[in-house]
């Protein structure tokens, strides 16, 4: 009875998209919480659809559950998986990526970033726990080779110099923080180094900024409801 009652207040709080959030997902971004696939995945819609939608069709964000998919697929089921995405045509592909070792569920202990840059032919591995995911990251370079048609002779896998999480939860807060400001520095030209910009203190407020943003966008969708 406990476990109904309790699902039963676990209610919709925003549909974007493909994302639904319920009051669970956005309880994860107040400290000290591992935000979970659900919440990354939000981020990475809405930095494709409108926050940096005037460079859609040079990122492609490759969300925690395909990036799932793709470490156990074959090739024929990643060609399934990937080839809607367009990927050689982009000109940067960020994938979600986790320690989980288990197929049939998404999510693990932690969370990092790599980015295939096309001009420099580069696969770039940021982790907040620097050498935590390298032997998972390299496997991807692998998988999305074919992909993103990089030519294999010449392709670099480089371990970035990022910054660092001071804790043990926070993993989740800096892929999407990490994400939100390389897009800024590969399509808008931003000049301020990653290492200024994210650090402890701005993950802090970016768990704030990204619950803000889910109230708006629910707030905003409830009045057009209405109003249709």
């Amino acid at each position: 009875m406990y476990s109904k009652i309790m699902a039963e207040k676990d209610d919709i709080v925003l549909s974007f998209g493909d994302s639904l959030l319920r009051k669970s997902d956005l309880d994860l971004l107040m400290e000290p919480n591992w935000i979970n696939d659900k919440i990354i995945t939000f981020c990475f819609e809405y930095y494709e659809k409108e926050q940096f939608n005037h460079s859609a069709d040079r990122i492609a964000l490759i969300s925690p559950s395909i990036a799932q998919l793709m470490r156990f697929a074959t090739v024929e089921d990643l060609a399934v998986l990937l080839e809607p995405l367009h990927l050689p045509s982009k000109q940067y592909v960020f994938v979600a990526i986790n320690d989980n070792a288990d197929p049939s569920q998404v999510g693990g202990t932690h969370w990092s970033l790599m980015v295939y840059v096309k001009s420099k032919q580069e696969f770039q591995h940021f982790d907040a726990l620097k050498g935590s995911n390298q032997a998972i990251a390299r496997k991807f370079v692998d998988k999305l080779q074919p992909f993103v048609q990089a030519p294999r002779g010449k392709l670099k896998f480089i371990e970035m110099d990022c910054p660092q999480q001071t804790n043990s939860f926070d993993c989740g807060m800096y892929l999407i923080a990490m994400t939100e400001h390389l897009i800024k520095e590969f399509c808008e030209c931003f000049s301020v180094s990653l290492t200024e910009v994210v650090n402890q203190d701005s993950i802090q407020r970016k768990r704030k900024q990204v619950t803000d943003l889910i109230h708006e966008l629910a707030a905003t969708d409830s009045i057009e409801h209405h109003l249709s």
